[in-house]
């Protein structure tokens, strides 16, 4: 497995309600990058991040899960959270170690009580949002009525960045409105969109759908509406570079469509989350818990020269390795047998085999740097939320 610095880097947390297609949708991203070889499926209890026998049984996720996935020189983890009511404090704790949040939304049921939960959370942790209009071939699956629920919940800050190919079963892909392409697919194919011209029935709304997300970039932006005032648009090249700043700053929470059940749009989820969320290395400098000192605390940036400091999230049982604990490398670079010191218990911690996590695989890599997710068996003490570091 190749090793990846944080600047190439995204970790996104996947939340929203219960059956919204949150796991299949992360099975789809897996096999349209190349990461699995087949489809996972939660019907059939082979989903990457659905694992365990009650989440098989139960065809839901009761349990966080991380998966990673390769993709146009990025690495994009996963973590897949719970969305019915009594685990969702598992999609709280997976905040802390990552940059942005994809919130998945049911075509059909829109947003539900946890959806507005999870969001909530994000908005705790300041994180950039993409919502995802999730399971879109599904009979009665409404692009519009989706989009008035979402509003509702969450105001006026949405704004498509596609626009839907078809509906419920004759879905055959979407309109890119930034690049004012299209791109269609095979039902239940290998994921990759065939990139072609706007259709003419769709040409219309499309070039009012990116209208208004022009306007909307420009809004936050003083050289970018004088742009705007000027010529009436705004070039692409300002176009992406205002998108993503107005992402970063929570300004704008863009809406996509996928299904990952017929595995659609899948891939253009991946480019956009590679293109427009914040690199593992962007994100601010992260502050230490106030000790028993008089002195400030300290800070660490995401960097791979600034002393270790390693942050647990989640500890979980394995039958076969023990307890594995999950853990974000907030700044500098964690080696293979590392020993660390554990400031929550003040003793020290040795690192043997340290992994990437592949649902429930470990995959040995010789280091881990900043801002990167990893995972590691047999820790002396396996509570979540431990600080590890150099001594």
């Amino acid at each position: 497995m190749k090793v990846y610095e944080g600047a190439n880097v995204r970790n996104v947390a996947v939340v929203g309600h219960g059956h919204a297609g949150k796991t299949q949708l992360i099975s789809a991203m897996l096999y349209t990058a190349g990461a699995t070889p087949k489809l996972g499926r939660v019907d059939d209890g082979s989903a990457t991040t659905d694992y365990d026998e009650e989440s098989v049984a139960r065809k839901m996720t009761i349990s966080s899960a991380i998966a990673y996935a390769e993709w146009k020189g990025a690495k994009v983890n996963f973590i897949d959270t719970p969305g019915f009511n009594l685990f969702v404090h598992e999609a709280k704790m997976a905040m802390p170690a990552v940059e942005g949040v994809v919130v998945a939304v049911d075509g059909v049921g829109g947003v539900e009580v946890v959806t507005e939960k999870a969001w909530q959370y994000a908005e705790e942790y300041n994180l950039p949002r993409v919502i995802v209009g999730s399971r879109m071939d599904r009979e009665r699956a409404d692009a519009q009525r989706m989009m008035d629920s979402i509003v509702a919940a969450f105001g006026r800050s949405v704004i498509p960045v596609q626009l839907l190919i078809g509906s419920e079963k004759t879905l055959s892909g979407v309109v890119d409105l930034i690049k004012m392409k299209a791109f269609t697919y095979d039902m239940g194919g290998n994921g990759q969109g065939k990139e072609g011209d706007i259709p003419a029935n769709l040409k219309d709304a499309a070039q009012s759908a990116h209208e208004k997300l022009v306007e909307l970039v420009a809004e936050g932006d003083d050289a970018l509406m004088e742009e705007f005032f000027d010529k009436g648009t705004i070039g692409e090249e300002h176009l992406l570079t205002g998108l993503r700043k107005a992402i970063s700053e929570r300004r704008i929470y863009p809406l996509l469509y996928t299904s990952g059940l017929g595995n659609i749009a899948a891939d253009r989820l991946l480019q956009f989350i590679v293109d427009y969320m914040p690199a593992a290395t962007q994100r601010p400098p992260v502050e230490a818990m106030p000790g028993s000192g008089n002195g400030s605390p300290q800070t660490r940036k995401v960097a791979d020269n600034e002393p270790a400091s390693v942050f647990v999230f989640k500890t979980l049982n394995d039958p076969f390795a023990g307890r594995i604990s999950f853990f974000k490398v907030y700044s500098g670079t964690v080696k293979n047998d590392a020993t660390l010191q554990n400031f929550t218990r003040s003793s020290s911690e040795k690192l043997a085999h340290v992994s990437l996590m592949q649902g429930k695989n470990m995959v040995p890599v010789t280091e881990i740097h900043a801002g990167d997710l990893g995972a590691v068996a047999k820790l002396r003490y396996n509570s979540y939320d431990h600080t590890l570091g150099d001594k």
